[in-house]
């Protein structure tokens, strides 16, 4: 084999190391995009779900403070209606004397 031989098989073979080597480059660009591409889908629905546990929980929350203030209503319109009906009952309780003072009043 005379050296232009060999000069011609080790440019051919320089040329496909570095024809491989852009194809593994391409290889491994394509699979770190792919890579991460997937962290942040990853990442975003980790976001996500803690979002949604966020989002549970503050519901929690706001159902126990809603209850707590519906009891609280509840327990301010009983009182309220306690004292109505006694104040009530005192306005009839007045009526009532006023009536039988003016019949007794008007029999005399």
């Amino acid at each position: 084999m005379n050296i232009l031989e060999n000069m011609l098989q080790i440019e051919t073979e320089a040329q496909k190391i570095v024809e491989d080597a852009q194809k593994e480059a391409g290889a491994i660009r394509k699979k770190a995009r792919d890579d991460a591409a997937k962290l942040i889908a990853d990442g975003k629905d980790r976001a996500r779900e803690q979002l949604q546990q966020e989002i549970m929980q503050l519901e929690k929350e706001a159902d126990v403070q809603r209850t707590r203030i519906l009891n609280e209503a509840q327990q301010r319109r009983e009182i309220l209606e306690q004292g109505a009906e006694k104040q009530i009952e005192k306005a009839v309780q007045r009526v009532v004397n006023l009536l039988l003072d003016d019949c007794g009043g008007a029999q005399s």
